[in-house]
């Protein structure tokens, strides 16, 4: 790992650790964490102690009210995607990092989504792992690998350690990179379980179920279905953004088939969709629509089809033909 990205990391992360001592203390758990944290670099501890004395100057602490209150503010005028933040005092991190205020987690740690928000996740190494909705992903990070398995959907922005590969299974869909930035998604299709690889930045290793191997590389998306492997190129939206459509709270679709856009919904938001019919789930969908405005997208997607919606209860529906 080249130093001055490695410094980079250490540094976010060390603030991070400063934050939630300064907090509330640390359990056993976690101060055992951050002991295998300090012991892998030497120079860590003066990283700590550094930050944990900014957190301590007045002045950082007063631009950190002021952050609060326009954050403050500009909620009450406005809805915007959810993240997770560990404490208050993590705006303190915030104006020092300029980045929301993610957890730093021990090995074998599950982190689990909630619907309706984006879970933004530091791990150990210093990588980034951002969940949709009600997703989940166990982390086990060791001296000689960092293993990751994902139920649902999640952003990884992996830092660079060519002595410990980074890999992400999802439905028996192996993931590998190095230091790169890529989305993996699994969700049911008619056809069975699929899983959709998106890299935005470097490049990544897909391994089917069955053995066989691709590589792809930034502004390249991989479908694996039944072990079938499929590359196709991204659109130059999402081959531009920083960050996948999701994390924005919004649903981006290329003949996505329903079935798979009303899992979609499901796992973002809670909403229950029933078909009169199976057949009905093969039919391909496309456009953009706002995750916060399920019956919106329901209907453009029923008039686009010639379906019928019916709302039959909180966050409940049902799509008929005719």
């Amino acid at each position: 790992m080249p130093a001055e990205q490695s410094n980079e990391t250490d540094d976010r992360v060390a603030a991070l650790w400063a934050d939630e001592r300064l907090v509330g203390g640390l359990t056993p758990l976690r101060q055992a964490a951050l002991q295998t944290w300090l012991a892998d670099r030497p120079d860590r501890q003066a990283l700590l102690a550094r930050h944990e004395r900014l957190l301590a100057d007045p002045a950082i602490l007063l631009a950190a009210k002021r952050v609060s209150r326009q954050g403050a503010a500009e909620r009450s005028v406005r809805r915007a995607p959810r993240f997770a933040w560990s404490t208050t005092a993590g705006l303190v991190a915030a104006s020092l990092a300029c980045a929301v205020l993610i957890h730093a987690l021990p090995r074998g740690e599950l982190i689990q989504g909630e619907r309706g928000h984006v879970e933004a996740v530091t791990l150990g190494d210093g990588s980034t792992v951002r969940l949709n909705g009600a997703s989940e992903v166990r982390a086990d990070l060791r001296r000689d690998a960092r293993a990751l398995r994902l139920t649902g959907e999640g952003f990884f922005e992996v830092a660079a350690d060519k002595h410990r590969p980074f890999t992400v299974d999802a439905g028996g869909v192996r993931v590998t990179a190095v230091g790169t930035r890529f989305n993996v998604e699994q969700h049911d299709t008619p056809g069975g379980p699929l899983v959709e690889v998106m890299v935005l930045e470097g490049v990544v290793e897909v391994t089917s179920k069955g053995g066989g191997v691709t590589r792809a590389k930034a502004g390249e998306r991989v479908r694996v279905l039944k072990g079938a492997i499929q590359h196709a190129l991204l659109d130059q939206a999402d081959g531009e953004t920083a960050l996948p459509a999701w994390t924005a709270g919004w649903l981006e679709l290329d003949e996505a088939t329903l079935l798979s856009v009303i899992d979609d919904l499901n796992r973002a938001t809670g909403v229950r969709v029933d078909l009169s019919r199976s057949g009905m789930g093969q039919a391909l969908v496309s456009g953009r629509f706002a995750y916060d405005q399920p019956e919106n997208a329901l209907a453009a997607i029923a008039r686009l089809h010639g379906y019928t919606l019916t709302r039959n209860g909180p966050d409940h529906y049902a799509l008929s033909e005719g």
